[in-house]
């Protein structure tokens, strides 16, 4: 799971900060994400404590490399033990869901002005120090994984769902980034429910142009991330019996292929 934690920190943060321009709503990215022992069930808290040397406090799970907390010195395995002067302790206890207090310190960071330092207390190695973090301004899209689905990929307006099961089957970022990139492009464009098939059918066009193009001014290769959707066409078995919301995957790989030589970076519609 820490791997692809530190998969979809990466990917999200780099199409974050490629589409900070097409967003209505923005935060403060720090390029990194937090764990915690209370978020799992007590019978696995022994060996995953064992496994990733987590006590009582929250972890540093996964660091984008070249982002601000990188910068900062932020390094994966870092234990939290204060937010601006505020133990991690004093968090943990006012926080209506302990179990949570990994996304909720993460969106505490996030609501942060973009112009203000944020001071970090860590431990490492036993030893405590303080890093100074400048965050990026980022879309406010939030990534996270969805363990017990299928191969799958959703949003719902502010979060982008991925699915354990997807990751694994993306053989690289580039694969992993042309997914969430279309998923991101749905929330960008707020697309809810369609009052038609031809107005759900131009939604996902969209989305899969918008995607490729923030995957590729985001950095990744848009040909190799195509091929994920070839390989998960022969994969299908059901292919044929799909919402026909979608255009069938080749005609889609198709459509973006033809578009690849015309996007200009950064992405501005």
């Amino acid at each position: 799971m820490r791997v692809q934690m530190a998969k979809l920190t990466t990917v999200g943060y780099r199409l974050n900060l490629a589409a900070v321009d097409l967003c209505s709503s923005k935060v403060a990215g720090t390029g990194m994400s937090l764990d915690y022992i209370g978020a799992y069930s007590e019978s696995d808290r022994p060996a995953v404590s064992q496994l990733l040397s987590m006590n009582d406090k929250p972890q540093i799970a996964a660091v984008v490399k070249g982002g601000p907390a990188d910068l900062a010195g932020v390094r994966v395995g870092d234990e939290l033990l204060a937010v601006n002067g505020e133990t991690a302790g004093a968090i943990i206890a006012a926080s209506p869901d302990a179990a949570l207090i990994a996304d909720e310190i993460e969106q505490r960071l996030a609501q942060q002005p973009v112009a203000k330092v944020i001071q970090l207390g860590l431990r490492r190695d036993g030893n405590a120090f303080e890093v100074h973090i400048q965050p990026q301004l980022t879309c406010a899209a939030r990534f996270v994984i969805k363990t017990g689905e299928g191969i799958t990929a959703f949003s719902d307006g502010s979060n982008v769902a991925i699915s354990s099961k997807l990751i694994a089957f993306a053989v690289n970022d580039d694969e992993l980034a042309l997914v969430a990139g279309h998923e991101l492009g749905h929330v960008i464009y707020h697309d809810g429910t369609a009052g038609s098939l031809a107005e759900r059918r131009r939604m996902e066009d969209r989305a899969d142009s918008v995607g490729l193009r923030l995957a590729t001014c985001a950095g990744f290769d848009p040909s190799t991330g195509l091929e994920f959707w070839l390989r998960r066409d022969e994969q299908d078995m059901l292919r044929l019996f799909r919402d026909p919301s979608h255009r069938s995957r080749k005609a889609r790989v198709q459509l973006m292929r033809d578009e690849i030589p015309n996007i200009q970076c950064p992405y501005r519609p």
